[in-house]
């Protein structure tokens, strides 16, 4: 891992970052046709950019990419730009340059047998040609368009990029490293110095394994490649949605006023219900009854005055999970298992696809909400419980299971406000992320705005079936990087 961030550097540099491309921004307008693309001509060869939203992907070696242990992901923000529809052309090429490197001359074919210099002095004559700031694409551009864009449908993402993957390799603009690190990153651009640049996506020669969006290499910039072409890029200066930014870099989230009642809903055939949660004030921590059992990280207790919200009766499951997003990650075998093997990441992009669904304001619950649920809300009484619903582990929480795997929500007891296995079964994601309590009194809070190693670690709650019991209390804290992902990593929606 790369030296860690220090907070008071981490937001100011998230700030400076956000809005900046690596390319002027274009006016485009005048290029935009009826089919959504940007067309231009040049020498009378046309070529076509698609445009591509800003967004938020996981980038590396996700489950869809084969990768099963270890995956090296992260998060990362990027501006809206456009990038070719199809590699650049030796036609093209030849019209810009004079000349066709390729060693086999088919106009229509991808150009090839190129050197990092030679692109980069490519798509510094088509600009001056075309007035058009065009450049190469950044590596986490090339890899978000690859994988569609930040697209809401469960359906086809519809960029219609063609040959991004087993063509021929793609030259970024970035430095090449060979470790791109886990943290969040905003519009990346790569190192400023190193003699290796970035290729992408495979080519015909290589076997499957080499052709995946996430496939990279690094080659000198002075070398040429038979199976090395380019695809090229522009910034089109529309932002990143807003509220991507703020859920992700600056903790805040949607809200939207809600229901006495418990509200039902149905996706693709799915069911779940939001049990209503009457707001109000409470001790947060490790309160008496957690007996010697609380940490150093649940004190001081301290007062939290809450509004009202409303909370998933059951943790997501793997039924709803699929009819959102259309596919499961690995190792599930679907039914009203909890959904796991999920990153905070991907679940609030099941969140923004479930909203898209909808229209309503789903979220992840705040840490505060989420130990207001655990211990009962108002409904807790006078005598508060250790776990969620009982003074005891084995009538709420299922944990410390042999096989170490969770079992089908609502097994058990549920709490006073009806909901179930918010002790057990799988760790739930909340929004905050991590950091010490303080002594104050607190309305409605959100969590701090870094964590104090400047890296992006969200806190998790209420233990899973591979947990100790005393894992599965209310107060019980436990953290870990947003981008991290196990078996009994789950989530709970909130409203």
């Amino acid at each position: 891992m790369k030296s860690l961030i220090r907070p008071f550097i981490f937001i100011a540099a998230l700030q400076l970052f956000w809005g900046c491309g690596s390319a002027p921004e274009a006016d485009l307008s005048s290029f935009l046709t009826e089919d959504g693309l940007y067309t231009f001509s040049v020498k009378d060869v046309t070529f076509t950019l698609t445009p591509v939203g800003g967004g938020t992907f996981s980038m590396g070696e996700t489950f869809d990419q084969g990768v099963r242990k270890n995956p090296d992901i992260h998060q990362v923000i990027l501006d809206g730009f456009a990038i070719g529809t199809t590699e650049v052309s030796q036609a093209l090429w030849k019209a810009v340059m004079g000349n066709n490197p390729s060693p086999k001359e088919i106009p229509t074919a991808p150009v090839n047998n190129i050197s990092w210099k030679d692109a980069s002095r490519f798509v510094g004559k088509l600009s001056s040609m075309t007035g058009i700031a065009f450049r190469l694409p950044t590596e986490a551009e090339w890899e978000f368009a690859a994988r569609g864009g930040n697209s809401l449908s469960t359906e086809s993402n519809g960029l219609g990029l063609k040959a991004m993957v087993g063509s021929v390799w793609e030259w970024c603009s970035d430095v090449y490293e060979d470790d791109l690190g886990d943290n969040l990153k905003i519009n990346p651009t790569g190192p400023e110095k190193g003699d290796k640049r970035a290729l992408r996506g495979g080519s015909s020669a290589d076997p499957k394994k080499d052709c995946m969006v996430s496939s990279r290499k690094g080659l000198f910039g002075s070398s040429k490649s038979s199976t090395a072409g380019l695809r090229v890029a522009v910034s089109t200066g529309e932002k990143c949605p807003e509220d991507i930014f703020n859920t992700i870099v600056y903790n805040k989230v949607p809200r939207e006023e809600v229901s006495s009642k418990v509200e039902k809903f149905s996706v693709g055939g799915v069911s779940f219900r939001m049990m209503p949660v009457e707001g109000g004030t409470f001790l947060m921590g490790a309160t008496p009854e957690q007996l010697q059992l609380g940490k150093d990280d649940e004190k001081p207790v301290h007062e939290v005055s809450l509004d009202d919200f409303m909370i998933g009766e059951f943790e997501v499951t793997c039924d709803l999970w699929q009819a959102v997003m259309g596919c499961l990650p690995p190792y599930l075998g679907g039914g009203s298992y909890p959904v796991g093997n999920v990153s905070w990441y991907d679940a609030w992009a099941f969140i923004r696809k479930l909203n898209y669904l909808t229209g309503r304001k789903f979220r992840l619950p705040t840490e505060a909400e989420w130990e207001y649920a655990a211990r009962g809300g108002k409904k807790a009484g006078k005598n508060p419980f250790i776990f969620a619903g009982s003074m005891h582990s084995s009538p709420v929480a299922y944990c410390e299971a042999k096989d170490l795997k969770p079992q089908p929500v609502g097994k058990l007891q549920p709490n006073q406000l009806g909901t179930y296995d918010m002790s057990g079964n799988v760790w739930e994601w909340v929004q905050d992320r991590y950091g010490p309590y303080s002594s104050e009194a607190q309305v409605n809070p959100q969590g701090p705005l870094e964590t104090e190693s400047g890296l992006d670690y969200r806190v998790l709650r209420g233990g899973s079936a591979a947990a100790k019991w005393d894992k599965c209390r209310t107060s019980n804290r436990s953290e870990n990087k947003a981008s991290f992902f196990k078996s009994t990593m789950g989530f709970r929606l909130a409203l």
